[in-house]
């Protein structure tokens, strides 16, 4: 289990943006030597909805991927179902000034995994704040 903040250039609404369209969930969904082409994402953003995308990489490598939504009281809050088995909570509070507070709760991950995502995932919270900024 770990949990990451990271403040964004933009009101809780905007934000919420990066879950609900492909544009700017392709900004920022990213993997090391991979990106997310905006065109190979579909996003459903309902309870059971997916966000299905592709990772495409160097030598025309391409690796298909899929989020299940949770619940969503969106601009509040997400949660995304990830294999392996992790459950991530997205919290965004207003942090005055037009910036969002963005918490990311992740749970459910084998204890060996973590730092590699954490890492990862520090590298995606970075780049959905360079997106609105």
């Amino acid at each position: 289990m770990f949990t990451l903040t990271q403040l964004v250039d933009a009101p809780p609404a905007e934000v919420a943006r990066a879950f609900t369209e492909p544009e700017p969930f392709a900004a920022w969904f990213l993997a090391d030597g991979f990106t997310t082409p905006a065109d190979r994402v579909t996003i459903d953003a309902r309870p059971g909805g997916l966000i299905s995308a592709v990772f495409v990489g160097d030598g025309d490598v391409e690796v298909p991927f899929s989020l299940r939504f949770g619940p969503v009281d969106l601009p509040q809050s997400v949660v995304l179902y990830v294999d392996p088995p992790e459950e991530v909570t997205i919290r965004l509070t207003d942090h005055g000034e037009g910036q969002t507070r963005l918490e990311y709760l992740s749970s459910g991950l084998p204890a060996d995994h973590e730092p590699a995502i954490r890492t990862g995932v520090a590298h995606m919270l970075g780049c959905l704040a360079a997106y609105f900024s």
